[in-house]
């Protein structure tokens, strides 16, 4: 998905999505203001007013008011603790670090409940190398642009007025910022507006949600819409945190003329190297014979889902007792791995070995990932087709794929990198050509084989055979 899914969305939904149920007209009032400093840090303060229903509202008061043996000051001092607490903890599990917070409940009067919150934030803002910029996600549509809806839509009319105030360090150059926009679905709407005045930039939305908007409606207003960021330069450079991913895949297939083939597969991970040593602990924790045991499972499962006959498997994972890579080497013995297809035996795979979709927006790792592949045929075997040598490079983004062919061995190698902040549009740009490989070959006319027709090899899955085990997540932004 590229569009970003704010990492302020638990604190800006502010009360409309955790109030989302059948109210008869929800309305609210929500202002970020964002001071940013030179090294990306901020100070943001954010208010966020329910003005509506009176009802809702009442049982809002009546909630934090009803404590017993509390005073309403101590009560209402209980609240702001307990509200302080979780917005801190949920920031620092969306990854932002924040200092001298403080929450307050600014108004508790039934047609206006406003609270406040104000922190410094760290690294509100990330600096990018890869476009010489500065980069801070604002969300105007306060996260109902990526937020599953239901078939039957949410419950309550919705009316929500935005607004978002970013003061730029002195000295910075505005690259761009969200743009007026306007959407229209019945009798839902969706306006952005901005305004840049000095180093000061003003985003206001509103948005207006009839009750019961279908998902297509939500489409209607949000599903075109990208504007989730606001980029500026300045003079000085900011740095880059992030973590490399290595992985490196091997297989080796030695197929006989009967039909069998001796499988290994093999993944090496090598960084990150502190969620590897994690990982390393949690199997060991489980036992190593029980995950041992449930990525066998797991594989012999897709390959009988394949039409793959399974004879023989094993499976040990290595570099658990020590610092390093850690690898899962899996042996099988096959019946039908390679497919008979109109005469000819036939394999496929997909060989960008990366999704740009598993990354979000940006690439927030540097990523490095290799594939390689040796099929050993039958001396008798005639190749028919085999994947073609491809290269391609976009800003220091890399894809390669070589094929040698060594008598009646097949060599197949491919490896992509990717550089941290890589935005989509490169990743896919790089990726976007790079089609489904095929190994085909035939063998002498007694030989054994279930022939199929293309109809019928349409839904097996030939995918290369991953172990597969998550070792980390790609981190997403």
């Amino acid at each position: 998905m590229r569009k970003a899914v704010s990492i302020l969305i638990i604190l800006l939904l502010g009360l409309s999505l955790v109030h989302a149920e059948a109210v008869d007209y929800y309305k609210e009032e929500f202002t970020l203001k964002v001071k940013i400093l030179q090294n990306g840090d901020a100070q943001i303060t954010v208010k966020t007013s329910m003005l509506g229903p009176k009802d809702r509202i009442n049982q809002e008061i009546a909630g934090i008011l009803n404590q017993t043996n509390l005073s309403d000051e101590e009560a209402i001092a209980k609240f702001e603790k307990e509200q302080l607490d979780n917005y801190i903890a949920s920031l620092a599990n969306a990854g932002i670090k924040t200092e001298n917070q403080t929450f307050k409940l600014a108004s508790i009067k039934e047609d206006n409940f406003t609270i406040v919150f104000t922190a410094y934030a760290e690294n509100f803002a990330n600096y990018y190398s890869y476009n010489d910029y500065w980069e801070m996600i604002v969300d105007p549509t306060r996260g109902y642009a990526t937020i599953p809806i239901p078939d039957t839509g949410l419950p309550q009319k919705m009316e929500l007025h935005n607004m978002f105030i970013i003061e730029l360090p002195e000295g910075a150059e505005l690259v761009d910022y969200p743009q007026a926009y306007t959407r229209e679905f019945n009798q839902s709407k969706f306006y952005v507006r901005s305004k840049v005045e000095g180093n000061t930039i003003t985003i206001t939305s509103d948005l207006y949600l009839e009750e019961n908007l279908s998902p297509e409606g939500f489409k209607a207003l949000f599903g075109e819409y990208n504007a989730f960021y606001i980029h500026y330069k300045t003079p000085y450079k900011g740095e880059e945190s992030y973590q490399p991913v290595k992985t490196e895949q091997y297989l080796k297939a030695e197929i006989s003329e009967d039909g069998t083939t001796n499988l290994l597969v093999r993944e090496t991970y090598f960084e990150p190297k502190d969620q590897i040593e994690l990982m390393k602990l949690q199997i060991n924790l489980l036992g190593v014979q029980n995950v041992t045991n449930m990525i066998l499972q797991n594989y012999l499962q897709g390959m009988v889902a394949q039409g793959i006959q399974v004879e023989n498997a094993n499976a040990t994972i290595l570099g658990l007792e020590k610092e390093g890579p850690l690898t899962i080497e899996a042996n099988y013995i096959l019946k039908n791995f390679t497919k008979l297809v109109n005469g000819t035996y036939q394999y496929s795979f997909d060989p960008t070995l990366l999704n740009p979709s598993q990354l979000g927006y940006r690439a927030q790792n540097a990523i490095n990932q290799s594939l390689k592949i040796e099929f050993i045929l039958p001396s008798t075997a005639t190749i028919i087709e085999i994947p073609q040598n491809t290269s391609n490079e976009i800003k220091g983004n890399k894809y390669t794929l070589t094929t040698l062919v060594e008598g009646n061995k097949i060599v197949i190698t491919a490896n992509v990198s990717v550089r941290y902040g890589a935005p989509f549009e490169d990743i896919q740009a790089l990726l976007g050509n790079v089609t489904r490989a095929y190994i085909r070959y035939t063998l002498p006319e007694n030989s054994e084989g279930l022939d199929l027709t293309t109809t019928q090899i349409a839904g097996i899955a030939g995918a290369i055979i991953l172990i597969g085990l998550a070792v980390f997540i790609l981190k997403r932004r």
